[in-house]
């Protein structure tokens, strides 16, 4: 089996559209040429299996995707659990790069090679609504 390249390494390698930013001495920023934003990376966990997840997302249906059921606490605030959806996007909407991982054996695990995602509603409400990191 052929290792899945991770989402972060998959953008930094197309360097047609994106650039790291050295900040600082040893922090880097990935910059997207198109539009000079920095590129935000996040993730959003959800109350589902894996195979529910992968099929709205191999079906490029982002729509189906954020309205999958999100892993909560018992307060309603956003919580962890085994499927996770790792996100990449601006800040304007300009794009949104997603890849699906499982923790297997308590290992974070990617099951898909990343790929953009594009989206019939307003992808920079959608990329901000799936990024509970910020």
């Amino acid at each position: 089996m052929t290792d899945i390249i991770e989402l972060s390494d998959w953008l930094k390698n197309q360097t047609e559209t994106f650039e790291t930013k050295k900040r600082l001495l040893v922090f880097t920023d990935l910059i997207h040429k198109p539009t000079g934003e920095k590129v935000v990376e996040g993730f959003r966990y959800f109350a589902t299996d894996i195979d529910t997840l992968t099929a709205a997302f191999d079906a490029d249906d982002l729509d189906s995707i954020a309205g999958l059921e999100y892993a909560l606490d018992e307060d309603g605030d956003a919580d962890t659990s085994a499927v996770c959806l790792l996100v990449a996007y601006t800040p304007s909407g300009a794009f949104l790069a997603a890849q699906p991982q499982a923790f297997i054996d308590y290992v974070p695990t990617v099951v898909r090679e990343p790929k953009y995602l594009t989206a019939s509603s307003d992808l920079r409400t959608l990329a901000h609504a799936l990024d509970q990191s910020n």
